[in-house]
């Protein structure tokens, strides 16, 4: 039986700081059935509605982004403002599968005052990308590859302005990861990998992959040989 994957968005919202960029993270309820305790960029799915409003799949998308960050997050964003820059569809063996817009919003100058529902979401969280994957390899906060690869793509930035113009650099990219379990941990391979088409890690030849334990912050990206292939963080890896 195939599972129908679902249509979804999510907005990374930066602002700029005294002393440099921040995202807003949310961190979801562990008694939630997708991505349970793990913290996320405010999102959520389609409605349907919102796909017979919007005059196409990406501007259904903007007015959901717009729809839930203002129902976890009481923050509100004006929908002309949302940058697309990716696009990432839950691998073909996950139970639940999302097809996720993800979109970039500058908040900075804006008297936010995030309010979250203690119900679907339990903590909210204003960090520094770098920062945010230093304490993801401590295991100190835990998420899905999709947040994190999104986070190294503007780890270097030290201003919103100069992770919009890196995101608006290169064309949005459609991400489809395909997964193994490998020696405890989850091998995510992208388009490019030598596993790719076959699902099997061992292959020998290019890499571009992350491999992943997201409880206690084992990651690693790696990217080799697969030089014609953007690779999936805009080369930011650590």
């Amino acid at each position: 039986m195939s599972v129908i994957v679902k249509p979804a968005a999510t907005i990374m919202l930066a602002r700029d700081t005294a002393t440099g960029i921040e995202v807003l993270l949310l961190k979801r309820n562990k008694a939630l059935k997708f991505a349970a305790g793990l913290w996320v960029f405010p999102g959520g799915k389609i409605e349907i509605d919102e796909i017979e409003t919007g005059r196409d799949a990406i501007e259904a998308a903007k007015l959901a982004a717009v729809r839930e960050t203002k129902e976890e997050a009481n923050v509100d964003i004006d929908m002309e403002s949302l940058l697309l820059f990716s696009h990432w569809t839950t691998p073909e063996v996950e139970p639940r599968r999302y097809a996720t817009w993800f979109f970039f919003a500058d908040v900075s100058g804006q008297n936010l005052e995030v309010q979250i529902d203690d119900s679907e979401i339990k903590k909210h969280l204003w960090i520094n990308p770098q920062k945010a994957l230093d304490k993801v390899q401590t295991g100190a906060l835990a998420m899905m590859p999709p947040t994190y690869i999104s986070l190294q793509r503007i780890r270097k930035c030290q201003t919103v302005a100069e992770a919009t113009v890196l995101l608006s650099e290169l064309e949005p990219i459609y991400i489809l990861p395909v997964l193994q379990l490998k020696d405890g941990k989850m091998v995510c391979m992208y388009e490019g990998d030598a596993g790719y088409t076959t699902g099997n890690a061992d292959s020998s030849g290019a890499r571009h992959r992350l491999i992943a334990n997201m409880m206690n912050g084992d990651f690693r990206f790696e990217y080799e040989g697969c030089d014609e292939v953007v690779p999936v963080n805009a080369n930011m890896h650590l």
